[in-house]
């Protein structure tokens, strides 16, 4: 069974669990960057495609010198 951030927020709070130390609620992926992608793998989440293909864009950047 997988839970949304938001269904997950609203079963801590009915069970009366204690929120996780250093913020009051997970922040929203930011879905479509990097970052995004980012925080998919911290939450061991599978990426969704727009996640996915902003790290891609990311990577052959990196590889190809992209702006610097």
């Amino acid at each position: 069974m997988t839970l949304t951030d938001a269904e997950l927020d609203n079963l801590i709070k009915a069970i009366g669990l204690k929120r996780p130390r250093g913020g009051s609620q997970r922040k929203p992926i930011a879905h479509g960057t990097f970052r995004g992608a980012r925080q998919h793998y911290y939450r061991k989440e599978p990426l969704c495609e727009a996640c996915r293909q902003a790290e891609r864009d990311y990577q052959k950047q990196r590889r190809t010198g992209g702006a610097r």
